[in-house]
């Protein structure tokens, strides 16, 4: 009986010191690694279109539990088209709950197709994969439509699914979240020369690459 309440005493006592460890890097969560704000404004035939850069709202960021955000709207000088960026970093325990799938319908859109999922290559890392989903306003099928891929990025994995690695935010407390969405039509095919998707790696190309960096002159 002895050396099972010293057993019990000592898994608490380290259940505690986790638990504060866990507290205390949560704390620590303040600023990204990198400057959202210097995500280039050029990545290939993608520019930012005039004045189309901005934050979300504080209640709205408040609420979404991130510490930085960057939303611009890209338009590629070759073919026309046209999409919307949100790049936001926070603790993984508040960011991780915020999908598409959630978000939209309590703003009146409906999913009208079923999701996809995507791999973005990503070089010299593990491919990214982004859960591919298309909604539209109630009441209007036809036209309207939003296509919306995103995904998370915790440790060194992109992916939609992070909630299944969930026990791993003690040890990693932030994460990124990528949200691209434009316009779609009815008849698109999107699995083929998807546009987003081309622009998602060029994005992630830079993200990486500037974590990269940081984690280079932070050891030197």
């Amino acid at each position: 009986m002895l050396l099972a309440c010293l057993t019990l005493g000592a898994s608490g006592g380290v259940r505690a010191w986790q638990d504060f460890r866990f507290s205390t890097a949560k704390n620590r969560i303040e600023a990204a690694p990198i400057s959202l704000k210097e995500l280039p404004a050029s990545l290939g035939d993608w520019q930012v279109q005039p004045g189309a850069e901005r934050n979300l709202d504080p209640e709205i960021a408040r609420v979404a539990g991130c510490t930085d955000n960057l939303i611009r709207t890209y338009s590629n000088a070759t073919t026309g088209v046209s999409l919307t960026a949100l790049v936001l970093f926070g603790p993984a325990e508040a960011v991780f709950g915020h999908r598409p799938e959630v978000c939209y319908p309590a703003a009146g859109y409906q999913m009208v197709s079923d999701p996809l999922l995507r791999e973005v290559p990503v070089e010299s890392k593990p491919t990214a994969l982004f859960r591919s989903e298309v909604f539209s306003r109630q009441g209007e099928l036809k036209r309207g439509r939003e296509e919306v891929h995103y995904a998370f990025r915790h440790g060194d994995r992109w992916s939609p699914d992070v909630a299944q690695f969930w026990k791993d935010f003690r040890h990693h407390p932030s994460m990124f979240k990528i949200q691209v969405q434009r316009p779609v039509l009815v008849d698109e095919q999107r699995q083929m020369n998807n546009p987003s998707e081309q622009f998602l790696e060029l994005l992630l190309q830079e993200i990486e690459g500037r974590l990269a960096q940081a984690r280079s002159d932070k050891t030197d």
